[in-house]
């Protein structure tokens, strides 16, 4: 064989270790991982709080799925699905629930033969401080019972309406069900395809405004008329807007009535 002069054989003169995935990883690897995977989980804690530190308080809301809650009262529809429970502890001596579906169905609630007549109805209960809502199974027969109406005061049938004034106010429109407490925050643009899902599928929506001290209102949004808000609402859910609109009260639900034309992002 003849020898050539000058030239190196690569594989010869490797002095590198070779990677076998079974193998115990070498001694300097193995130094280097004892020394990094302690900084990297100190890093990774610190950056999720820092992270933790910017996100907004998820509010008040809870979403109790692990009892079922009963509620007596006046079911009415207008402008959307509720009860009306005399409650003399409550401001006005009643208190209003909202009534929606599970999922995003609302609308495929059937109770137009009910509206009006009292009722105990069934589900789980939704709650953001003092603003409750039932959430039901859609299948009309399995969640709602007719009751003795031998009690309803008229002012179940038929609450006292008082506008409280016309105000220019900003906020967020966001759907009730998720804002009240199934998603936490439920509002912000992260909110933003989710919420417009539940406005169109019938779940109310709601004007979500803050004060200058922090302090938060909660809205029931509606048409000028007090019917039900139009789905021409979708763009502007969940962008910050301001609104001028008449304050109204409807028993003890507050309800934000205002023309789709004047609402304007922020």
């Amino acid at each position: 064989m003849t020898k050539v002069e000058g030239v190196i054989d690569p594989v010869a003169n490797d002095t590198d270790e070779m990677f076998i995935g079974w193998a115990p990883a070498p001694a300097v690897d193995r130094r280097f991982l004892l020394g990094a995977l302690p900084l990297g989980l100190a890093a990774s804690v610190g950056s999720s709080w820092l992270v933790s530190k910017e996100l907004g308080d998820p509010g008040a809301g809870a979403w109790q799925t692990n009892a079922t809650h009963r509620v007596t009262g006046v079911l009415s529809t207008d402008p959307y699905p509720m009860l009306r429970i005399a409650d003399p502890s409550a401001p006005y001596g009643m208190r209003t629930v909202l009534i929606v579906a599970q999922g995003k169905c609302t609308s495929a609630l059937q109770l137009a033969d009910v509206a009006g007549k009292v009722v105990t109805a069934a589900g789980a209960l939704i709650q953001r401080k003092e603003r409750q809502m039932l959430e039901v199974p859609l299948f009309l027969d399995k969640w709602l019972e007719p009751a003795d109406d031998g009690s309803v005061s008229e002012a179940l049938l038929t609450p006292d309406v008082e506008s409280i004034g016309s105000f220019e106010l900003a906020g967020q429109v966001m759907d009730s069900k998720c804002f009240f407490g199934v998603m936490r925050p439920g509002r912000g643009k992260t909110h933003k395809a989710c919420a417009s899902l539940c406005i169109r599928g019938g779940i109310p929506p709601s004007m979500w405004v803050r004060n200058g001290a922090g302090g938060e209102s909660v809205l029931l949004l509606t048409g000028e008329n007090g019917g039900p808000m139009p789905m021409d609402i979708l763009p502007f859910v969940a962008d910050p807007v301001s609104v001028t609109g008449e304050v109204v009260r409807v028993g003890d639900l507050l309800q934000l009535r205002a023309n789709l034309a004047a609402f304007q992002r922020v």
